[in-house]
C-alpha cells in the first residue's frame, strides 16, 4: 500500500518541468523527523492553513477595525461594492418628557416616556432606564425645564453619581443642560435622577409649544 501511495504522489511530478519540481522540494520544510514525501507534503499543508488563517483574521481586524474579527462576518456583497458593513449597529437614543410631573421626590429618576429615535431598543421608556449593550465610551445629555424652584438633576450610571447639572431657580420657566462623556460597561443602567424634593419637571409632545425635558445618549466608541 505505501508503494502505491508514493507511486500516485509522484506520477503529477512527471507533467510538470524538472525546475519547477526543484523549487517545489526545496521549499518543504527540511526536518530529520519527516522521512517521506508524503509527510512532508502534510506538514506543508497544515503550515499553509495555519498562516491562512491568521492571515484571514488580520485582514479582518483591518478591514473592520475591530479585535478578533474574521472575514466569515464580513458582509461578502457590501465588500464587493465598496462598502464595509460595520460589525455592529449604531447605538444611540435620544427621549423626551411627554407629560408634565410635579411633587418629584429626591432621587426618583425622571422618566423620559416617549423617544425620537432609540436604535437598538436600550433606552426603556417604562422605567427611563438606558442599558448600556457593551463596554465602551458613551455621550450623554439632558435638558431640564422646569418652572419651580431650583435644584440639582445626577447622571447615575450603575447606581453611583458619574455627572450632575443645577437648574437653577428661574422666576419663570426655564431649562438647563449639560453634557458627559465618560465610559460605561456593559450592562449599566443609565438614567437621570432629581436630588431635591417635591421638585417640578416640565413635558410635553413634539408639536406642543412649550419647554422640553430630553435625555439622549450615543456610543462613540467601543472599549
Amino acid at each position: 500500500m505505501r508503494c502505491e501511495t508514493m507511486l500516485l504522489l509522484l506520477i503529477p511530478l512527471f507533467c510538470v518541468p524538472p525546475s519547477v519540481i526543484s523549487f517545489k522540494l526545496t521549499t518543504l520544510q527540511k526536518d530529520a523527523n519527516l522521512t517521506s514525501l508524503e509527510e512532508r507534503l502534510t506538514n506543508l499543508e497544515q503550515t499553509i492553513e495555519s498562516r491562512l488563517a491568521v492571515t484571514e483574521r488580520v485582514l479582518g481586524q483591518l478591514l473592520t477595525g475591530q479585535a478578533d474579527e474574521n472575514l466569515e462576518t464580513l458582509d461578502v456583497l457590501s465588500l464587493r461594492s465598496g462598502v464595509l458593513v460595520p460589525a455592529f449597529s449604531p447605538i444611540l437614543f435620544s427621549a423626551y418628557k411627554s407629560f408634565d410631573e410635579g411633587g418629584i421626590s429626591t432621587k426618583v429618576t425622571i422618566r423620559f416616556d416617549e423617544t425620537y429615535i432609540n436604535l437598538g431598543d436600550h433606552y426603556h421608556t417604562e422605567d427611563g432606564i438606558f442599558i448600556a449593550p457593551v463596554t465602551g465610551v458613551y455621550m450623554f445629555h439632558w435638558t431640564i425645564a422646569t418652572g419651580g424652584t431650583g435644584f440639582t438633576t445626577q447622571l447615575m450610571v450603575a447606581g453611583s453619581v458619574r455627572a450632575s447639572n443645577l437648574v437653577p431657580y428661574p422666576g419663570g420657566s426655564d431649562s438647563s443642560s449639560a453634557m458627559v462623556i465618560i465610559t460605561v460597561n456593559k450592562d449599566d443602567h443609565v438614567w437621570i435622577q432629581i436630588y431635591g424634593s417635591s421638585k417640578h419637571v416640565y413635558g410635553g409632545s413634539i408639536s406642543y409649544n412649550k419647554y422640553q425635558s430630553t435625555f439622549s445618549g450615543i456610543l462613540l466608541q467601543k472599549t
